[in-house]
């Protein structure tokens, strides 16, 4: 979905502040998205459009690494999809069995038609 360079900027913002957080604590920025999937919580960016994007702890080093796993839109406290928790759970499962599929953030591009 393309993002306005302020909701880039937000994104990138809120990346920043939890690679900075001790190890991994920031209950300010990241939320459990449901009890179904416990490992997944998703960081919230508010802007034109409300993104949310899943994310787990680990899987491969618990305590000082997260990993992103899907990101969604958010309309009404709903998401969109709405069954963007469950996708996200599914995506952690699979690096756990597949741990070459894992790479290093990267920032976005300055293109307003980035794609996340």
């Amino acid at each position: 979905m393309p993002m306005q360079k302020k909701d880039r900027g937000r994104l990138d913002n809120r990346i920043d502040l939890l690679e900075r957080t001790e190890d991994g604590f920031c209950p300010r920025l990241l939320h459990p998205t449901t009890k179904r999937c416990k490992h997944i919580m998703h960081l919230v960016v508010r802007g034109q459009v409300t993104f949310s994007l899943m994310l787990c702890r680990g899987p491969a080093t618990m305590n000082n690494e997260f990993t992103f796993l899907f990101g969604a839109t958010e309309r009404d406290r709903k998401y969109n999809p709405q069954d963007a928790p469950e996708r996200a759970d599914r995506n952690r499962d699979d690096l756990i069995s597949n741990p070459n599929r894992r790479c290093k953030h990267e920032r976005f591009s300055k293109d307003p038609e980035t794609i996340i």
